[in-house]
This record gives structure tokens, sequence and C-alpha cells, in this order.
């Protein structure tokens, strides 16, 4: 018997080398950025720099996370005196691990600011996180972003994911949720997402491990496709909104007032920038999902995002920058079949060079549009 133990370890282990192996030389997966963090709900790999092959633009990236796990460059926590600091916060679109880093709204914005406001240094950080959430992004406001003193947080809420993002009874990653208690205050849920060390290491050493975790997601992703239901991310669409898409509304706008009572206590402006998804900017992608909602006779409002957003902002006093807008004139066609009208990794997905680029054109001149308000560090 322990002789056949011993021969079928020995079996299971070459053939898990030999699997190992199959995946570094025929595929292009590469170790996994992003950590699970009980403090911050997600987090990418710190103080992190190599060329890594990403499969949404089917292209190699030179990427780098500094000692915080934000992408870019270390910087010095205390501000110099001639610095103006920016925070771009939101989740895997600010991100932007398909763009390279100098392309991204990020460096694009920075890059605008700096020629149209010679008088001071402008930093813009990337302070966006991959499957983050509002709540994660506010952990990390008061964890990592607030030792930078930023000057003005710049807030992209996307309307693909992160309203069901903000909500545990719509999704379940590892990130951090709130909710809001029978008293009606946002409390913070417990972290239940801390991988074991195993875990940890396989993520960081075997190729093996991650590609078969981005298999299955990719099988359920297309498993839940063929059903052609509405998704709870979808729901943001919704209206009237069902109860667990209300609830999650009610989450973000305590997410957001709690974000503006900080950001003031610490002396820095808050603005919201509304990133319109796919289906917002494509027809033919809208009129697919609306005849997946009619068939569970779900009504959807195009607009209702933005709508929602807006109200939600107008309470906190929020200023509100909506890019739907924006993005539909720069595709006049409205087809997400139009290569020289993506805005989008495969006119569905994050936002490409192009995207970036608009967005950050935007975001700029409504920096520039809000002047004397005395809400916002404009420039």
């Amino acid at each position: 018997m322990l002789v056949n133990l011993g021969l079928a370890a020995s079996s299971l282990a070459l053939s898990l080398v030999a699997a190992e192996a199959g995946v570094r030389l025929l595929t292009r997966t590469s170790p996994s950025l992003l950590v699970a963090d009980p403090v911050v709900g997600k987090r990418f790999v710190r103080s992190f720099a190599s060329q890594v092959y990403v499969p949404e633009c089917d292209c190699e990236v030179d990427l780098r996370f500094n000692r915080d796990g934000l992408r870019g460059p270390d910087r010095p926590h205390a501000k110099p005196p001639s610095v103006k600091r920016i925070a771009l916060v939101g989740d895997s679109m600010v991100a932007a691990v398909a763009t390279a880093e100098e392309r991204t709204l990020a460096r694009s914005l920075e890059g605008r600011l700096r020629v149209s406001r010679p008088d001071a240094t402008w930093e813009v950080m990337n302070a966006g996180v991959s499957s983050s959430n509002t709540g994660s992004e506010l952990a990390l406001y008061r964890e990592v972003l607030s030792r930078y003193s930023p000057d003005l947080l710049v807030l992209v809420f996307w309307a693909g994911n992160d309203l069901a993002d903000n909500s545990l009874a719509l999704t379940r990653a590892p990130r951090l949720y709130f909710d809001i208690d029978p008293e009606g205050r946002l409390r913070q849920l417990p972290f239940a997402f801390n991988p074991s060390p195993v875990v940890e290491w396989l993520d960081r050493s075997s190729r093996l491990y991650v590609w078969q975790k981005t298999a299955l997601r990719q099988a359920r992703a297309s498993l839940r496709a063929r059903r052609g239901a509405v998704q709870p991310v979808e729901l943001v669409f919704a209206r009237p909104e069902p109860e667990a898409a209300a609830h999650a509304w009610a989450i973000t706008g305590a997410l957001l007032r709690e974000f503006q009572r900080e950001t003031v206590a610490r002396g820095a402006g808050l603005v919201v920038v509304a990133a319109a998804a796919p289906a917002q900017v494509y027809d033919d992608l809208w009129t697919e999902l609306e005849g997946r909602a009619a068939r569970e006779k779900l009504p959807l409002s195009r607009d209702h995002p933005e709508e929602r957003l807006g109200s939600l902002c107008r309470e906190a006093g929020i200023p509100l920058l909506a890019l739907g807008p924006a993005f539909r004139d720069a595709a006049p066609h409205h087809d997400s079949t139009r290569r020289e009208e993506r805005l989008y990794y495969e006119g569905r997905f994050h936002w490409n060079d192009a995207g970036n680029a608009l967005a950050a054109a935007s975001v700029h001149d409504f920096l520039g549009n809000l002047g004397g308000s005395g809400r916002t560090m404009a420039p």
C-alpha cells in the first residue's frame, strides 16, 4: 500500500510539474498582480516592476506599482510646498493595466495640467485598484492616500459594475463591503476573504494555478452569457429599482457622504466622475441589453446611472462630471463594431488609449470650469 501510495503521489507531482511547464511554455499567463487585504480590501503587489502580458490588449505592458501598491512611481508622503496633488480613485477602469502608463487617464491628466497651469508642479496619482468598490476606495483614502495629503480626490464611479460591487447582496469578491444599520448609519462588514498563505504563494509562483482560476472565471462568465439573463451589475439601469438595486444605491449614497465628510475634514476637495458603461455609448450593446431585460419584464433606463448618481452627489454637495455625453459625441455612429469609434477594448471592456485620452480631456476641462466655486482645487 505504501509503495502504491508513493507511486501515486509521484505521478501526481510529475503531472503537476508537467502541467506547470506546459502553461509556462504554451500560454502567456502572468502571476497575479492583486492581493486580498483586510485593511483596504484589495491592492496591487507592492514594489513591483515588470513587463506583463495583458490579454485584454493582447500585448505586453510595462507595469510598476509603488511601495503602497499604487500604479506609478514612489512619491514622498510629505507633499512639497510647490506641488499640487490629485488622487484618482477608482477600480480597474482607473488602474488601466492594459494601457501603457504614459497613456492612462492619470498621466494624461497630469500632462494637461502641467501645460495649462505651469504655475505649480502637478502630480496625479493613479489610485485605481482592479475589482475595488467605493467602500474599498474609502478605506484606501483613509489608510493610504491621506498620508500623501492630496489637494483633490477624483472619485471615478463606473456604471459598468460599481453599483453592484458596493453591495454584498449583489456581488461577492475580495473587497470591503459596507451596509446601513437599522439607524441608517454606515457600517463596515467583517472582511471574510483572507486567503491562506498557500493560496498567496500559488498566486505569486504558479502559472498553472493562475491559469486555471482565469479559465474557471471565463467559463462561468460564458455560461451566464449563454443563459441570457440580466446580470447583477446591469441592475444599475433598472428603473423602477428592484429592492436589491435600491439598497445598493442607498449604500453608495452613504459612502459618498462619508467621502465628502472626510475629505473636507482633511482640507481636500472631492469631485465624482460618472464613467459611462459601453451600453450607454453604443446603441447595438444597449439594444442587446434591452432585449434580455424585456424577457424578464425588467424596465431599464439608459440615463438612470447618471441621474441617480447626480441626485446623490447633489445631496452630498459633491460636483459631478458625467462622461456619457462626451463619449457618445466621440462615437457618432454609436456602433461598437466600428473600430474607429472604439473607446473601450473590443468595444465593451476597459477604456483603450482613446478612451483614456478623452476621459483626461473631459476631467481637465471640468476642473477648470469649477474655477472659483471654492469646492475644489481647480486648475
